[in-house]
């Protein structure tokens, strides 16, 4: 990609946070910090100040006088997180008021997408954020965005999980779809409660990956 000279640090870091979503910086790689800089255009400097704000969110382990690595995927990180995303987007929801149910027909459309049989699970995994986002997208606090957007990063090396079956891809867009439909309804306090709940039936199917053989 080419990285523009605007908030660089932050374009790095956005675009290895894709690279530790789609295996590119599998788990376990030591970093080769001269070879990533020259694939991105971007000298040393920017890079190791990305690299250090993906070590602070847990995304990369910082090594002494080495460098850095990708940590192996964690099942109790999933458990940690999945509620902690799931009741800060409820709350976000909660706080959108009367304009989350206009929301309902995005959401609708990009969840009708995700059960395309044609997807890849990257493909699958970059719908799923976008349905997310769309979800929140009438938040009024800026505090709350962020903070969201700070905590789902850390489970973007967990889009994989993607590769699911398809009867948990249907759950997805189930409890996806419920969401929507009492949003649609202006049941927002409900719908939030749904937000939560999916966050949380989530979790067996990551920890279910994990343990498949994708945390080496």
């Amino acid at each position: 990609m080419a990285i523009q000279r605007s908030n660089l640090r932050d374009q790095v870091r956005e675009e290895l946070l894709d690279w530790l979503a789609d295996g590119r910086l599998p788990p376990g790689q030591r970093l080769e910090e001269e070879r990533i800089s020259r694939a991105l255009g971007v000298s040393r400097t920017p890079l190791r100040e990305a690299l250090t704000s993906l070590a602070s969110d847990g995304l990369v382990e910082a090594i002494p006088r080495r460098g850095f690595r990708v940590p192996k995927l964690s099942a109790e990180r999933v458990r940690n997180l999945h509620p902690v995303v799931g009741a800060l987007e409820g709350l976000a929801v909660r706080l959108s008021g009367p304009q989350a149910p206009q929301l309902a027909s995005q959401l609708e459309a990009l969840n009708e997408r995700l059960g395309s049989v044609h997807l890849s699970p990257m493909q699958r995994a970059d719908l799923d954020r976008r349905w997310h986002q769309t979800l929140v997208s009438r938040n009024p606090n800026r505090e709350l965005g962020q903070l969201l957007e700070r905590v789902r990063a850390r489970l973007r090396p967990y889009a994989g999980s993607w590769e699911r079956s398809a009867r948990d891809v249907e759950q997805a867009r189930s409890e996806h779809a419920e969401i929507a439909r009492l949003l649609a309804r202006g049941e927002v306090d409900q719908a939030a409660e749904a937000v939560l709940r999916h966050w949380v039936g989530g979790i067996r199917v990551v920890t279910a990956w994990i343990q498949g053989g994708h945390a080496a």
